[in-house]
Parts: C-alpha cells; sequence; structure tokens
C-alpha cells in the first residue's frame, strides 16, 4: 500500500522538526534547529508565525505542558521552558549534566505526564547519546545509553511500551516502561530498517496502535503494526523527513516536517520542495497527546 503526502506550507527549513498539535491552544507548533525559531499555525485563520527563540543551535524539540502558555524545550544547555506569549526561557533541569560534546535532541511527554528525552553526539559520531524520563524539577532516571542521535520517543496507547530511534544503527527498539519506574527495560528490536529507507527520525504512535516513522533521507513516512510489520509506505516529496504528528479537531490531519540540511544540489533540484511542511488525510487519527505536568 502507497500513497503520497500533499504540500501544506511551503518553506525552506533548514531542520523542520517536532510538530506537535496544541489542543488547548487549537494550533500547530514547531521549530527550526537550526534557525532557532518557534513556529505558529492557526488553522481558524490559515495565519503562520514565525518567533526567533533567543539560543544557539541546534535545539532539539518542543512538548505541551499543563499551562497552555508554556512549552517545554530542549536545547543544548537542557529542558527549559519557553512562555509562548513573550519567549522567555527559563531553565527546567539538565540531566546530562553538562557533558561534554552532548545536545538534546527529541522529547515527548507519556501517558503518565513523564517527559523523556534523548540526547545525541554533537558530531553525530560516537555513540555517547542516552535516553532520559524526567518526572520533576530535581527528579530524572538514565532509561538506556549508547546512541550517536537518539530520535522520538513514542508511546503504545496503554502507556507501557516505549519505542525509540538509535537513527544511526538504523533501529528503532521497543523497552517496557511503568509509571512507577524511571527506566525502561527489556529493550529489543522492533525495526531494523533498510539502507533504502534512511534513518528513522520522529516517531508518533496512532489511535489504533500503529508506529509511525519519519525517515531522513528516505524521502517516506513508514507505518509499522504493533509486531513491527511493515504495513504502508507514504511518500514525502523532501531529502528529509524528520517528524509527524496528528492534529485538527478530529485528530485526522497528519502534518510533517521535512529538512534540507547536508543534501546535495542535485537532490535539492530533484525535490525542490524539500525543507516544506507536507499533509496526509485519511482514515488515520491520533490521540490526544498527553502534557507535561508542571
Amino acid at each position: 500500500m502507497s500513497r503520497s503526502a500533499q504540500l501544506w506550507i511551503q518553506s525552506q527549513h533548514r531542520l523542520g522538526e517536532s510538530i506537535i498539535w496544541h489542543v488547548a491552544r487549537q494550533c500547530y507548533y514547531w521549530v527550526d534547529l537550526l534557525d532557532p525559531a518557534l513556529f505558529c499555525h492557526d488553522p481558524a485563520t490559515g495565519k503562520t508565525e514565525k518567533r526567533e527563540i533567543a539560543l544557539p543551535p541546534p535545539i532539539g524539540s518542543i512538548a505541551a505542558t499543563t499551562d497552555p502558555n508554556l512549552l517545554m524545550l530542549a536545547h543544548r544547555g537542557g529542558l527549559s521552558v519557553l512562555d509562548v506569549r513573550d519567549m522567555t526561557l527559563t531553565p527546567y533541569c539538565d540531566p546530562e549534566g553538562g557533558r561534554d560534546a552532548i545536545i538534546y535532541n527529541d522529547i515527548k511527554v507519556d501517558r503518565w505526564g513523564r517527559l523523556w528525552v534523548g540526547t545525541s553526539h554533537e558530531k553525530e559520531l560516537e555513540a555517547r547519546g542516552a535516553l532520559w524520563c524526567v518526572e520533576s524539577r530535581t527528579k530524572w532516571g538514565l532509561a538506556d545509553a549508547g546512541f550517536a542521535i537518539s530520535n522520538g520517543p513514542a508511546f503504545s496507547l496503554d502507556g507501557r511500551t516505549l519505542y525509540f530511534n538509535d537513527s544511526l544503527g538504523r533501529t528503532t527498539f521497543a523497552y517496557d516502561i511503568a509509571p512507577d519506574h524511571l527506566t525502561a527495560r527489556n529493550r529489543r528490536v522492533f525495526v531494523k530498517h533498510e539502507e533504502q529507507d534512511g534513518l528513522p527520525d520522529g516517531v508518533v504512535v496512532d489511535g489504533a496502535g500503529d508506529i509511525w516513522t519519519a525517515q531522513w533521507a528516505g524521502s517516506a513516512v513508514l507505518r509499522f503494526d504493533r509486531d513491527g510489520k511493515l504495513k504502508e509506505r507514504i511518500a514525502v516529496p523532501s531529502v528529509h523527513v524528520t517528524t509527524l504528528c496528528f492534529g485538527g479537531s478530529s485528530l485526522n490531519a497528519m502534518k510533517i516536517t521535512t529538512a534540507t540540511d547536508g543534501a546535495s544540489p542535485e537532490k535539492l533540484r530533484d525535490l525542490p520542495l524539500s525543507g516544506s511542511l507536507f499533509e496526509m488525510r485519511g482514515d488515520h487519527a491520533g490521540i490526544e497527546e498527553p502534557h507535561f505536568r508542571l
């Protein structure tokens, strides 16, 4: 089964990432990691607003919190709270403790309101990144380690399975997690991605429990069932596909971010919409994602 995503918002993001549907504000947020900025798209008006983030690149990702005015932001120095009203930043925590050559990447909130964050080696070469579970400003746990590039995670509908991408290793792992532990247990290979599919990047679980992965250098989004069997390949006309979310009033609008960073001039000529945002509408819907408890 194969479909193609359609252009939603034409852009030239160097590294568009971390798109979320903010239920309280009824808008989409996403960021550009290399030209640090927060983007907000209001479906009611069709307008998109860009606001710069006063941080050095690269930044990592965003997640909604229980305060509709505040987002969690991952960046080089750890996790901070970003006030969308005036773009002020308040440091929150730094589980890595300032470890050298480490950057924070994807963050997601699990079904119990905890934040999971992956870190990566700054040059994306050495397996020095880790996966952390953050419960509060002062309480977090190391879940796993040994990744050059961390991406994801996402969570099963019952919350007890975590999916996480070791991007450079072309592997999506599954773990067991529980509300009373800050660890991830029983790591196993969920999908070993083929070379032609690129590197697995962002991950989302839909309302049926299927797992969707965006494919960096793969020009596609892949959908897997809970056993890791490929069910669908959605072609995306961009060199790099970074992440996706389900949004809108019925949570059935899939929005996809992409990037141009590192792509050759030849590839960009072949795929001139690289760096834009794309969409799919169909018979798949997501679920309302939890917010981080502040």
